[in-house]
């Protein structure tokens, strides 16, 4: 979404395009100045940086944008639990890049590196899969 509209208060997606074709008797340059998008309740819309998840959570668009105290619109993010099948993708993931700590000869800790595996095997087991997870942490 690049552009909201405001109606009766309430921010619509919008576009530069349906902007153009209501105002299609007036000429703009290439680019809508702000000034003349803000004479009709048009917002250009700016995008935050997606935020670093945590292990076991997602980065989510929000789905509406919202002001900021300068009077900008912006699209937010939120971070969710990740679904059953999302954590799952995750744990063989993690897994997979840990198999290498198995082989007889590797230079690390076998150990500690069976446990923090066994401990992403057991991770769907947790009593608050897939929302609530407690993740390992790599030896």
């Amino acid at each position: 979404m690049d552009m909201i509209k405001l109606i009766d208060g309430n921010p619509v997606p919008y576009s530069e395009a349906a902007f153009r074709a209501a105002n299609k008797h007036t000429v703009y340059g290439p680019v809508v100045s702000s000034r003349h998008l803000k004479a009709q309740g048009a917002y250009r819309v700016s995008k935050l940086p997606e935020p670093e998840a945590p292990v076991g959570q997602k980065a989510v668009l929000e789905a509406m944008p919202t002001q900021n105290d300068a009077g900008q619109w912006v699209l937010g993010w939120t971070l969710q639990a990740l679904s059953a099948d999302e954590a799952r993708a995750l744990r063989d993931k993690l897994l997979v890049a840990c198999d290498w700590t198995q082989v007889v000869d590797a230079p690390v800790d076998q150990a500690a590196w069976a446990a923090y595996r066994q401990a992403l095997r057991d991770v769907p087991s947790q009593a608050g899969f897939p929302d609530n997870v407690t993740w390992p942490v790599k030896p």
